[in-house]
């Protein structure tokens, strides 16, 4: 990417050509006719009110209903055709061609999460290790600057995540810091006396299995993002993921560790202004992904549980507005003489989109990118691509016994985006009326 493709200040022909393309949904053109076909048939099924109101209910009537062999078979040409990808080597390379020939990079997504079946204790961790290390290896062949997603809670227990957040949050926690974090990852065994003998080991287990990963995704040049979850885990992810940039994100053309900041979080901004300074002084890589948030529900209905304040803000405004704010900080310090910060910008909204590209002008080329999901926000994605922008598709990896329930729990905790999904509606039918009608 040359230096001028990133001259998208106010009013540049650049960004007055990627905002008409975004506006109308000319990108779409480049949409093959089965995509075409199978997107209104998906967005139609995303707004049926059953599969809004409870997602997962819906696919297991769905299974009972149909089977197992047609109920795979369907999904295959519709909801997991749409928005992932199966695990062999073969699909993600046709995907990866398709994806790139449109100037758009796969990022796969590893759909793990959570404590497992009960009673699979270690070998459930053991096994996502497993799935991680070749998710690392499918997204090595994937093309140039390939990047991957990871969730903490594949590899250590949710539960231990918990305490570990809740100690962080007393004034004794910050004696758990980057350095000793880097230590455990490095093989130390870890000997903190607020955790018992038992959660030691799995932390020590856990952090060679995340060391174990992030050490394979350097070594073939994988970009590893690490996802945000729930606001009480997130204080012990990003302490974990701190270790992993302390260790991985000192050389290199770019960041290889990512850590991922939600927008709805009422302290996100004071967090992330904090933690930019930090890595600033530590004289890191800094990779930063930043999204709205997926689990507001999950947050609200948590917080009235506990009779407590949700740590989330009350509106979608309120949250579009935060997550401007923290767009303009990420965007300024990018702009410092040495930044040695990378940004994602993880949006289907246009606006938000297209401020991030009149920011551009104004910070080192190649430092930001874009990221959205697979399957949505296509003529958004296709007009930044078109542009020669970095835009990454994030793409869940397994069978669709796997990929489906997680897609649901993500439909499930973020219905505002199946309802957004009105939208591309509308542009795909633009789009079939235009094929349909050349002349008028």
């Amino acid at each position: 990417m040359g230096q001028g493709d990133w001259e998208s200040g106010e009013g540049s022909p650049l960004l007055v050509q990627v905002q008409v393309q975004v506006r109308e949904g000319r990108a779409l053109a480049a949409l093959g006719w089965w995509e075409l076909l199978r997107g209104l048939l998906v967005f139609a099924l995303c707004s049926h009110p059953r599969l809004q109101r409870d997602p997962e209910a819906f696919l297991r009537a769905s299974r009972r209903l149909l089977g197992p062999h047609l109920w795979r078979a369907l999904l295959s040409v519709s909801l997991w055709g749409q928005f992932a990808v199966g695990r062999s080597p073969a699909a993600v390379q046709e995907l990866a061609q398709r994806l790139r020939a449109r100037g758009l990079r796969p990022m796969l997504a590893l759909p793990i999460e959570g404590e497992g079946p009960d009673g699979e204790g270690e070998a459930w961790f053991e096994q996502n290790c497993g799935a991680a290390l070749q998710c690392v290896g499918l997204a090595a062949t994937s093309g140039p600057e390939p990047a991957m997603q990871l969730k903490v809670t594949a590899l250590l227990s949710q539960r231990l995540c918990e305490k570990l957040s809740l100690r962080l949050a007393k004034p004794e926690g910050a004696v758990l810091n980057p350095e000793e974090v880097a230590a455990m990852l490095g093989g130390q065994e870890p000997e903190l006396t607020w955790l018992s003998p038992a959660e030691n080991e799995h932390l020590g287990r856990g952090l060679r299995r995340l060391e174990q990963v992030a050490q394979a995704a350097v070594a073939r040049g994988v970009q590893v993002l690490v996802d945000a979850e729930m606001s009480h885990l997130n204080p012990a992810l990003t302490c974990l993921t701190w270790g992993l940039m302390w260790r991985h994100n000192r050389a290199g053309p770019r960041p290889w560790v990512w850590n991922t900041w939600q927008a709805y979080l009422r302290d996100t901004e004071a967090r992330l202004g904090a933690h930019l300074g930090q890595v600033g002084v530590a004289g890191l890589r800094c990779g930063v992904k930043l999204v709205r948030g997926a689990y507001l529900e999950q947050e609200q209905g948590r917080a009235r549980a506990r009779g407590c304040p949700a740590p989330t803000w009350d509106t979608a405004e309120q949250s579009a507005a935060s997550y401007e704010r923290c767009l303009r900080l990420l965007l300024a310090a990018l702009a410092r003489p040495g930044s040695r910060l990378s940004l994602m910008v993880a949006t289907h909204n246009e606006a938000s989109a297209l401020a991030a590209l009149r920011g551009l002008s104004r910070v080192p080329p190649g430092s930001v990118c874009f990221g959205q999901l697979q399957g949505m926000g296509e003529h958004l994605s296709l007009a930044l691509g078109a542009g020669a922008f970095p835009v990454y598709k994030s793409v869940p990896l397994g069978p669709p016994e796997v990929t489906i329930p997680y897609l649901a729990r993500r439909a499930a905790e973020n219905r505002g985006a199946l309802g957004g999904a009105r939208r591309e509606r509308e542009l795909l039918w633009a789009e079939l009326r235009r094929r349909l009608r050349p002349w008028a």
